[in-house]
């Protein structure tokens, strides 16, 4: 009886300090996300004054160029997220992200973790799982990005909706489904007097191994138009770009930014 005291002790005290544990990290700062989020876009996202817990916790959000980069952009209004972990035994959780600034719908992501691959399904809040989610954010963004955006300096809104988007994560490839479409209305850029210099969308739509890629210009005096495939792990894209008749002149300094000339146009090419 006296040899098994001692090893009940010990239980007991391995069961307080696991305790403390979990506390400890149930309650740790909002601020320990933020190496995870830089490291995760290669330096390019970065949260910011973070507050609250990593579970239930707020922050501003942060564009920049990546590694030796001095350019920086301040995403607009202040990021909420929520983190439910109560199906995490069975390997769920559920992420709630809350940005007024750029959306009426506060996002979630429905996840199911496993040992070697994870999935995820998008949806607006109080919404099916193919309702659309809609926001918005300024071009002027961009411009944290570095060469060439802020050379560039893009002008005008970028509306973007997501439907029915399903992620999934294994053996190292992400597989798209669903659809998701930027629309971009009016846009101007600093090298071109012309303004607007066109109105365009880009769509991804995805539905087995493969995603598909559409640019295409709705009006304006600069041409873009392009498809390409998204596999999993790398983007093959091809289109053009061109300058509608008569406004040549005024998209000199605009056009070589897309690529290398051929002819009349401007080969596009990932």
């Amino acid at each position: 009886m006296a040899s098994a005291r001692p090893v009940g002790r010990r239980w007991l005290w391995l069961a307080a300090l696991l305790g403390v544990l979990w506390a400890l990290l149930w309650q740790a700062p909002a601020s320990w996300l933020t190496q995870a989020v830089w490291r995760a876009s290669a330096q390019r996202l970065l949260l910011a004054q973070a507050q609250g817990t990593w579970r239930d916790g707020s922050a501003l959000l942060v564009l920049e160029g990546g590694p030796g980069s001095r350019g920086a952009t301040v995403l607009p209004g202040t990021l909420r997220w929520q983190i439910a972990l109560g199906g995490l035994w069975r390997g769920h959780l559920t992420l709630r992200l809350d940005w007024p600034a750029v959306s009426a719908q506060p996002l979630l992501a429905q996840a199911h973790l496993g040992w070697s691959q994870w999935t995820a399904a998008l949806r607006p809040e109080g919404g099916g799982a193919d309702s659309p989610w809609q926001g918005a954010l300024p071009l002027t963004v961009l411009d944290g990005l570095g060469t060439p955006w802020n050379t560039v300096a893009l002008r005008g809104q970028a509306q973007f909706t997501l439907s029915g988007v399903h992620l999934e994560s294994a053996a190292g490839r992400m597989r798209f489904a669903g659809r998701a479409q930027i629309e971009l209305p009016d846009v101007a850029s600093r090298l071109s007097a012309l303004s607007p210099i066109g109105s365009y969308a880009l769509t991804v739509a995805g539905q087995g191994a493969d995603a598909q890629v559409t640019l295409r210009s709705d009006k304006g005096p600069l041409l873009l138009q392009g498809e390409g495939v998204w596999n999993g792990q790398a983007l093959r894209f091809s289109g053009t770009a061109r300058a509608a008749p008569g406004n040549e002149a005024a998209l000199v300094n605009l056009l070589p930014i897309f690529g290398q000339r051929e002819g009349d146009h401007v080969r596009i090419a990932i």
